[in-house]
């Protein structure tokens, strides 16, 4: 099955986190969704895809995924997207790709979803979160995770708070 991913399942580091394992094999191909647009999910940090006639929205087609893998990512994305078919284009053929659709649950804000904004703002936590959530892959349900969902929110902040930077090599001259 090719996946389509539109966000933050972009950047190899929190696919890594996400599915608990080196990517080898997994290569990631420039691709775009036409006729969408991605929005910020409102008071959220992913995003969310809208129709919008002539609109497109980059992304990547996801090859050297498994079952296990696909499991996961199910996983990560919870009760809030669902999987569905949807034809993409990548190096100018029309292909059909499976993604993850927001349900009714999630709405789009006016604000677009930039890649590049998250990876420089948002990164650092969102790896941290998912290190949490994904630590309950296999002990807890995606319908069991709500309650659970404040405590693993706050490991994150701790991680990232107590996280200590490495030590500055200073220049000797000579």
């Amino acid at each position: 099955m090719r996946l389509f991913f539109f966000g933050s399942l972009m950047d190899l580091d929190l696919l890594s986190v996400v599915l608990d394992r080196p990517l080898d094999g997994v290569v990631l191909q420039p691709a775009r969704l036409l006729g969408f647009d991605r929005r910020r999910a409102k008071g959220e940090s992913f995003p969310v895809i809208v129709r919008q006639p002539g609109g497109a929205v980059d992304g990547a087609l996801v090859h050297g995924l498994g079952w296990g893998d696909l499991d996961r990512v199910q996983y990560f994305e919870g009760e809030d997207y669902r999987l569905r078919p949807f034809p993409v284009a990548a190096d100018d053929v029309r292909v059909e790709a499976h993604m993850f659709i927001a349900t009714d649950k999630l709405r789009p804000d006016d604000a677009p979803w930039d890649f590049e904004r998250w990876r420089l703002e948002e990164k650092p936590f969102a790896l941290a979160v998912a290190t949490e959530l994904m630590a309950s892959y296999g002990t807890l349900s995606a319908a069991e995770i709500d309650p659970h969902w404040p405590a693993m929110v706050e490991r994150a902040w701790a991680r990232l708070r107590d996280a200590k930077p490495l030590p500055q090599r200073r220049r000797v001259r000579s």
